[in-house]
């Protein structure tokens, strides 16, 4: 199968989906979570691109950022993942690389502001539709609803969360 060849855009905002192959849980211990947050933020500082939001899930995290200028979203999403990978093959010991992510991820252009605030409030609020905390504005460790609280406030954010509660129920 050969790779998608996906355009040059500068600056562009983007939508980031990446699945463990056979929907495996790798992320439901924190320790490997982890590394797919620090890998992240990174890149972010390396490559020169902003991370708006950002949620590891058990099976699969999601992130919206400004690409920037200096690499594509290929190349950033396959820094990062290519060195989770390495990373957590390392951290369980093992002699060869382990197959965490499954085919391609998916990436998808923002187009306007409300598909940007429905993607934010996507990532935002997933935790909570998953069920991996009770209420939608509860710090989960692996996204960045705190800063989010913290620079938004608690009004923000739950009128973001009924404005798109729509695309959860």
């Amino acid at each position: 199968m050969s790779r998608i060849s996906r355009p040059i855009i500068d600056e562009a905002r983007y939508f980031i989906t990446s699945v463990t192959h056979k929907r495996k849980t790798w992320f439901s211990k924190p320790n490997l979570a982890q590394i797919v947050v620090e890998q992240w933020r990174h890149y972010e500082s390396a490559y020169d691109f902003l991370i708006h939001a950002y949620c590891v899930m058990p099976d699969h995290y999601h992130v919206v950022l400004d690409v920037g200028k200096i690499k594509t979203i290929s190349q950033i999403v396959h820094a990062v993942n290519s060195y989770v990978v390495t990373a957590m093959s390392t951290k369980l010991q093992r002699d060869r690389k382990i197959k965490i992510w499954s085919g391609e991820p998916w990436d998808e252009v923002i187009r306007n502001e409300d598909m940007y605030w429905q993607k934010v409030a996507n990532v935002l609020f997933n935790p909570w539709r998953a069920k991996l905390v009770t209420e939608p504005l509860e710090t989960y460790s692996f996204s960045n609803i705190d800063e989010w609280f913290h620079d938004k406030g608690e009004e923000f954010l739950s009128d973001l969360f009924s404005r798109y509660r729509r695309w959860y129920e």
